[in-house]
């Protein structure tokens, strides 16, 4: 589980670059509802189809510890970036889209600031009292603000979403190997987001977990 959460740390830190996750929380404007979030987005995932990302997962399973295959190096990616859907469309100052299917309104409700590591993480909560929403499982997002590391790293927004209460989202250790992402395909350039992951592969295979 050590590996595991140092695996996660790295993920989150060098997602797309050698930059800190929360370094933009800092200085972010205060959030008081889902307008820093406007826009379609999709998760990270899709990144890793195609060709680029068979690059991508071939030049990390060069640097990968004794015993991974490329499936495997995929499935960890996969595993990290879960989600229940495949997009998800912030419609204005309180409405969202899920699949184009589920539109819902949520409320910021209020900030919950958490440690990971080292770093400080600010969570913006939103809630829903849809009961469609809810019943699919969405009564809350835990979102931070889209950021972006570096010239060609990826503009993305970690969040998290359930029923649960957002304390146990935010911290339960269970899912803190759990960092749904998300990007907005029309302001991604891809083929630069996935060279420069590439390009660091070596860096990226130190989040796989050694084998038992």
């Amino acid at each position: 589980m050590k590996k595991m959460m140092i695996a996660v740390y790295l993920l989150v830190i060098c997602l797309v670059s050698s930059n800190g996750l929360a370094a933009d929380n800092k200085d972010k404007k205060k959030v008081t509802d889902l307008t820093p979030w406007k826009g379609y987005a999709v998760s990270i995932v899709n990144l890793y189809k195609g060709e680029d990302g068979e690059k991508f997962f071939n030049a990390v399973l060069k640097h990968a510890p004794k015993g991974y295959n490329k499936e495997m190096v995929k499935a960890f990616y996969t595993n990290m970036f879960s989600l229940k859907f495949n997009s998800i469309e912030f419609i204005d100052e309180n409405t969202l889209t899920i699949d184009g299917k589920m539109t819902g309104d949520y409320a910021h409700v209020g900030t919950l600031k958490t440690k990971f590591k080292q770093y400080d993480v600010t969570w913006d909560i939103f809630k829903t009292d849809s009961k469609d929403l809810i019943a699919a499982g969405f009564k809350y997002f835990l979102l931070i603000p889209f950021h972006q590391h570096g010239e060609d790293g990826l503009r993305h927004s970690h969040f998290r979403y359930g029923n649960e209460n957002f304390d146990f989202l935010a911290t339960d250790p269970s899912v803190q190997t759990w960092w749904p992402t998300i990007y907005q395909p029309d302001k991604t350039n891809v083929k630069k987001v996935m060279a420069s992951m590439t390009k660091g592969a070596k860096l990226q295979a130190t989040m796989l977990p050694k084998l038992k």
